[in-house]
């Protein structure tokens, strides 16, 4: 049974339900009274939530805020993935494990690295816009998220790696899956249905890229798996495959839902603001720009990984004992009016956007950021200029969000394309 609420936590998140329609006015309370807050999320643990812009960029960088679950207190009993899991590459280590596995990461996604790959990019979203403009013709309406959003970062990440395209609906079903278990669900129910086909889904893609890793390593090639399938430790051996593994796994589940989406959320803030929208396809040239301010607004993450303090420790003038749960909630401190002035207004020249906590900071920071961001300016530009008409197929308030505090995400978002722009 699910613990309770302690009495001297804040049940909001719990109890709110238009937290899920839309978690800003929430959260937006919640900072007015101050920068740091006992709460209960949905799965009633109480958590230290911090608000405040400057408190979370400190928290991020903090070591002594731990993603390891050796450090957490007794009443941390989450089970939900990821944050049920008691470690794990990159994401659940702390330095310096992560350090040396960041490493790995960090070559694949420099800026100049991403430059090269654009042309790409272009090609996968026309591809896949002309889905969405068939299914639309077939059935009235399309689903953005399944025809659009959701198989984009898949694509492009499997070309990074050297994925064959014809095993990207296993990955699709795998990082669905992984996500779904990250929700909020009953802990009363003895089935799990989810993790069962999770482990079928995990096992044959896991057989998969083993034999693809093994491949690489035999012949290796211009692309990400080939990279990490000859790299070595600092005892120069190379890496197991099972750890090669973990990583494309990784990088799935970190490219994937994060920037699918960021893609829904600032395609219903664009929706929402027909002047500025106008401004941008009349022109193109803002669309980074505006992303940036999109970015701030919609960041990927609600709020970072959870932390545990491994000290008594002070955050925003309040005690935190050792072993308590903290959680750096991203999308309030890209919201706070102290850094952001009319922080609620979309202002694609906000000097202060640079400031946004989007892509996390400090060690954790996404080595992804400039894959993101070239994915959104593509995406949202390519498709607001060729669907001039595009529209919700329904109500804001019935777009199927899932109920997660970690990723804001949808199932799905149908939309009506209306006339169709004409190529040049």
């Amino acid at each position: 049974m699910a613990p309770k609420c302690p009495v001297h936590a804040h049940p909001m998140l719990v109890e709110d339900e238009q937290f899920w329609i839309d978690p800003n006015p929430v959260l937006a309370r919640l900072q007015e009274r101050g920068p740091i807050h006992r709460v209960c999320l949905p799965d009633r643990i109480p958590v230290w939530l911090v608000t405040g812009h400057d408190d979370v960029r400190a928290g991020l960088r903090d070591q002594r805020l731990a993603r390891q679950r050796k450090y957490a207190g007794p009443d941390y009993t989450a089970t939900a993935y990821p944050e049920g899991q008691p470690d794990g590459r990159l994401v659940m280590e702390d330095p310096p494990e992560h350090t040396a596995t960041r490493r790995l990461i960090n070559f694949a996604f420099t800026p100049r690295h991403v430059a090269t790959i654009e042309p790409r990019i272009q090609e996968i979203v026309t591809m896949l816009l002309d889905r969405v403009e068939r299914e639309a013709a077939e059935r009235g309406a399309a689903d953005l998220v399944r025809t659009f959003f959701a198989p984009l970062p898949v694509w492009v990440i499997s070309g990074i790696l050297g994925l064959h395209a014809r095993h990207l609906d296993k990955v699709l079903a795998v990082t669905d899956a992984e996500f779904a278990l990250a929700e909020t669900r009953d802990e009363d129910d003895d089935t799990d249905p989810l993790g069962a086909a999770l482990m079928t889904a995990q096992s044959e893609l896991n057989e998969i890229l083993s034999d693809l890793v093994r491949s690489r390593r035999a012949e290796p090639a211009d692309d990400l798996i080939s990279h990490w399938a000859t790299a070595t430790d600092d005892d120069g051996e190379l890496l197991p495959v099972y750890d090669v593994v973990d990583l494309v796994m990784l990088l799935y589940f970190a490219g994937s839902d994060t920037t699918a989406g960021t893609l829904v959320s600032s395609t219903v803030d664009l929706m929402a603001q027909p002047t500025e929208l106008a401004r941008l396809r009349a022109n193109p040239e803002l669309f980074p720009a505006a992303v940036e301010e999109l970015l701030r607004r919609n960041a990927p993450a609600l709020r970072a990984v959870r932390r545990f303090a491994i000290e008594d420790m002070v955050i925003a003038g309040q005690r935190i004992a050792a072993g308590d749960t903290v959680m750096l909630s991203i999308r309030a401190a890209n919201r706070d009016p102290a850094v952001f002035a009319d922080a609620a207004a979309f202002d694609m020249t906000r000097p202060s956007n640079h400031r946004h906590l989007a892509f996390g900071h400090g060690p954790h920071h996404c080595p992804g950021n400039s894959l993101a961001a070239v994915e959104m300016t593509i995406a949202l530009r390519e498709l607001f200029l060729r669907f001039p008409g595009i529209e919700l197929a329904v109500p804001p308030e019935r777009i199927p969000w899932r109920r997660s505090t970690l990723i804001r995400a949808a199932y799905g978002l149908p939309v009506r394309l209306g006339v169709v722009a004409q190529a040049a």
